[in-house]
């Protein structure tokens, strides 16, 4: 009996030490710290203001030692914008939109499949203060590829994307022509481009000359002429109609804002190679008649009278004269009148360039060549399909009369393929905000403005 009881004993000492190293190994196994949180990938969700929201996507992706990121806002005519300031610690992550979108800081805790914080944006004259709500998802694929174009004006290298449907034959295509200002292929044209490909078109978007990858004296030393930037984008024309995947005789180009000038030029200068144009926010009156006209609104809408409106314009004339004569006469009369105007209350919000500038600053003489170009010659020639879409509040375009400056000139040419289209409410973006809502996040493009110009497209052939 007693050596049965010492068995006992001992095997229960064996379990006992068993099951102690059982729970000290469990104990181990739990007390790891967790895998670490990785936030690279594709993130889906929205921004909170009080009761408006903007639904946007974040993608990141590990970089050296740190991190990038883009950002998609459908409703903002943004596809793969950079952003800027990406930081990832421990579970935090921060980061911000580039100065393509308006000012934007995002704050949060990374977690299994969500990314949630505090957003700010911060503006001259508001600060938007909110949340943001991202889950994980996986990368959507697209039903074309993108890759590198080079092409040629004369001696200029042009770098750029073409994007190709990929489904088989021969496709329409189309060129994205910049609007003013130092513009790469990383801007609004790229969503406008995606749009396009992804209903069947070949696009091709480009740096435009002395910024990105593209050669030509840098911004802003350079600003372009109009005439140089319509041959940049008959350049563009004749690269796609080498493409394999393009049918040549169903080319168009694309222009919003300068971008408008610049497409009815190059279809003037290359009537053969190019099948439509597509104008958006302008095209009709000179850069001269549109900066005024610009200034003039924004005065109005600020609350001043007529008479302060009309010295501001009268000193804004002076500084025009000055672009065309570059004439040391009427340098002094501008330069006289700048003294007086920096005391007036109207002053600080007149457009800046370039009547802030020194006279030795390159954009005054760089501006001579097309103040007072006047773009009826060029619509005059037009003989193919021509779509012009207008905002009725564009506050720095003349809409109606663009639009009755462009009609008058292809019906003076015989030209019945214009379509014209003046959207309610819409700005320069053609788009709108809602009643009562000043809040950039709550624009949005007019309703499918953009769906009906690729039907207007679609249905060409």
């Amino acid at each position: 009996m007693t050596e049965t009881n010492n068995r006992l004993r001992a095997r229960q000492a064996v379990w006992t030490l068993c099951l102690t190293l059982s729970l000290a190994c469990s104990a181990r196994r739990h007390s790891r710290a967790p895998a670490p949180l990785n936030p690279a990938g594709m993130w889906e969700g929205e921004v909170r203001v009080g009761e408006t929201t903007l639904p946007l996507t974040v993608s990141l992706a590990s970089e050296g030692s740190g991190w990038r990121g883009m950002v998609n806002l459908q409703s903002h005519y943004a596809l793969e914008y950079p952003l800027r300031d990406v930081e990832f610690n421990d579970q935090r992550i921060s980061f911000a939109f580039a100065d393509l979108l308006p000012p934007a800081t995002f704050d949060g805790l990374v977690e299994r499949g969500r990314i949630r914080g505090e957003f700010r944006s911060q503006l001259p004259a508001d600060t938007l203060r909110g949340t943001f709500d991202l889950w994980r998802r996986p990368p959507a694929a697209v039903p074309y590829s993108a890759d590198e174009a080079r092409f040629r004006n004369a001696e200029l290298e042009l770098a750029g994307t073409v994007f190709r449907p990929r489904t088989p034959g021969r496709h329409p295509a189309i060129v994205f022509v910049h609007g003013s200002g130092p513009q790469t292929r990383d801007s609004y044209i790229r969503w406008f481009a995606d749009r396009f490909a992804r209903a069947g078109f070949v696009t091709l978007i480009y740096d435009k000359r002395g910024t990105g990858a593209s050669g030509g004296e840098r911004w802003p030393r350079t600003v372009g002429s109009f005439g140089d930037l319509a041959e940049d984008a008959l350049a563009a024309v004749r690269y796609l109609r080498k493409e394999p995947a393009v049918e040549p005789t169903r080319i168009g180009v694309w222009g919003l804002s300068q971008g408008a000038w610049i497409a009815a030029l190059a279809a003037m200068r290359g009537p053969e190679s190019v099948g439509f144009l597509v104008m958006l926010s302008g095209g009709g009156v000179s850069p001269a008649e549109q900066e005024l006209y610009d200034d003039e609104v924004k005065l109005r809408d600020l609350g001043f009278d007529e008479a302060a409106i009309a010295e501001a314009l009268s000193y804004l004339r002076l500084a025009d004269q000055y672009v065309r004569t570059q004439s040391d006469d009427d340098w002094n009369r501008f330069a006289t009148a700048r003294e007086e105007a920096r005391r007036r209350p109207w002053y600080p919000y007149l457009d800046r360039f370039p009547q802030i500038l020194p006279r030795e600053a390159p954009l005054w003489r760089g501006l001579r060549t097309d103040l007072d170009y006047d773009p009826t010659p060029a619509l005059r020639t037009l003989r193919v399909p021509v779509l012009a879409v207008l905002g009725e509040e564009d506050r720095l375009t003349p809409a109606r009369e663009t639009a009755q400056r462009i009609r008058g000139a292809l019906e003076d040419a015989g030209n019945r393929q214009l379509t014209v289209q003046l959207l309610p409410g819409a700005d320069h973006a053609l788009m709108v905000k809602p009643a009562g809502n000043a809040s950039w996040l709550a624009e949005r493009p007019v309703d499918d403005w953009v769906a009906q110009m690729i039907a207007w497209a679609r249905a060409l052939w």
